[in-house]
């Protein structure tokens, strides 16, 4: 008990030291007129704040070689004393960066799908000579030198398109700031304080943010070249996907370029052929024709569900339903989506749902993408084709509405409401609850005009994967 009082009174005594560094490193800033009072007041740390380090902890990966190893991960940053200085610089270059690199960027997998189907069938480059090729950054956010990350930052924040875009701090402030959370980035474990000298933990929003903004300097040849050549590319992370009509080797010189300029603690793997997988998809040129099925991983546990704390049943047939979206988008073969949609529904069942449960399920989908809503959907591979272009619509939309959702956040003009649900007709209460609440704004042009959008959301209360979840702080 003394040895664990004594860990924790040096814990205390380090963060402090820690904290009182970051101010100091912050006042420095403002005698260099680099940031000023109102910042100062903003960014330093007040002593009535509860901190606290975040600590490291491993989880166990099978891996290629089907040995079991372990992967760090780390706890929440939400009291880390650099978590308000990086929440706030990553809003701010998010909010610059995504502009400017959205199209050379997939967001998701549906948005990746949708860019090769517009690719393939509207702008039809894809030929038969089209190659396939996808490339892998390894250990990107775990190695990358924090001179690569701070001159790939200042490149872009000079960038003419976003002169007087910086919320009134220069180029050197930005970049300033952001050494001061990476130099200080600390984390325990068993007991001791350790401190990142490169890379960085994804659960902090700034690292994958500022990898990205060095990818999207790494890049620029490659886009070059692929521009020339009206070919498709993008890239998700650390991943990246093109087309090719040219020949291999010279895009292998491209790529073995590219490798030479990566920073020197990295490496890249790259794949060209006729056929690739990408984002859990096989896609492959077949004499012209694109080709795409879900891939799945052959060392990979089958049958798996995604684990959830929160609300499982919610969560699972909303899973369930976008697992089935992503089957129509990624199958171009109906006996594809069939054999999909059977591993699916198999994956349910092994999981201790009920056929009633995935039959309804099923309905449900199949009648919310029936085009023709006034008949039952009778999907063979003749109707398969109009049913999947249903689905890409949808997708689209959905996508339409979260970039106006995004908007309305941005503008502070977004509500969101959390109630307690365990059981009962969720959807029939939401619908009543929008009608109420247009029933207000109508009833109220002068608070109509605020133009505020309310978004409900459960919480469960009675989920033992949430008292499992939660931290053990009273043994």
């Amino acid at each position: 008990m003394d040895e664990t009082h004594t860990e924790q009174q040096q814990q205390q005594q380090q963060l402090q030291e820690i904290i009182i560094s970051i101010n100091s490193q912050l006042e420095k800033l403002y005698q260099r007129k680099l940031i000023n009072k109102d910042q100062l007041t903003k960014f330093s740390i007040h002593k009535r704040l509860k901190l606290k380090l975040p600590y490291l902890y491993f989880l166990p990966e099978t891996n290629e070689s089907v040995h079991m190893s372990v992967q760090p991960r780390f706890s929440s940053y939400q009291y880390s004393p650099i978590q308000r200085l990086a929440q706030y610089l990553n809003q701010l270059l998010r909010s610059l960066f995504y502009p400017i690199s959205q199209s050379t960027i997939f967001l998701n997998s549906d948005d990746f799908m949708q860019k090769l189907q517009y690719y393939y069938k509207q702008l039809n480059l894809f030929l038969p000579k089209t190659h396939l090729a996808t490339f892998k950054i390894h250990d990107l956010y775990t190695m990358i030198s924090y001179t690569s990350l701070l001159n790939a930052l200042y490149t872009f924040l000079v960038n003419p398109l976003l002169i007087g875009r910086h919320e009134r701090l220069s180029s050197e402030a930005i970049v300033e700031l952001i050494s001061l959370v990476l130099k200080n980035n600390f984390f325990t474990y068993n007991g001791k304080t350790y401190r990142f000298i490169k890379g960085g933990p994804l659960n902090l929003p700034l690292t994958e943010l500022l990898g990205n903004i060095y990818l999207h300097d790494w890049q620029v040849s490659l886009v070059r070249n692929v521009r020339i050549r009206e070919a498709l590319y993008g890239r998700y992370n650390d991943i990246g996907f093109l087309t090719w009509n040219s020949s291999i080797e010279e895009l292998q010189k491209i790529f073995d370029e590219l490798q030479q300029e990566l920073d020197s603690n990295l490496q890249m793997t790259t794949f060209i052929g006729s056929d690739v997988h990408f984002f859990d998809a096989f896609i492959e040129n077949q004499n012209g024709c694109l080709y795409t099925k879900i891939y799945h991983d052959s060392i990979s546990q089958p049958f798996l569900l995604s684990y959830t704390y929160s609300h499982p049943r919610l969560f699972h047939r909303q899973w369930f339903r976008a697992a089935l979206i992503r089957a129509g988008q990624y199958c171009s073969s109906f006996e594809d989506f069939e054999e999909e949609r059977l591993y699916l529904e198999l994956t349910f069942l092994a999981n201790g749902y009920s056929f009633d449960f995935v039959e309804y399920h099923l309905r449900q989908f199949f009648s919310h993408f029936n085009s023709k809503s006034n008949k039952p959907m009778n999907l063979n591979r003749f109707t398969y084709l109009s049913f999947r272009q249903e689905l890409f619509r949808w997708v689209d939309q959905l996508k339409h509405d979260m970039e106006e959702e995004q908007e309305l956040r941005k503008h502070h003009r977004l509500i969101q409401l959390y109630y307690l649900f365990d059981w009962g007709s969720r959807c029939q209460f939401n619908e009543k609850f929008h009608k109420f609440w247009s029933d207000i704004l109508e009833q109220d042009p002068h608070f109509k005009a605020y133009g505020l959008k309310i978004k409900l959301n459960t919480k469960h209360c009675f989920s033992s994967n949430t008292l499992l979840a939660l931290p053990n702080t009273h043994i």
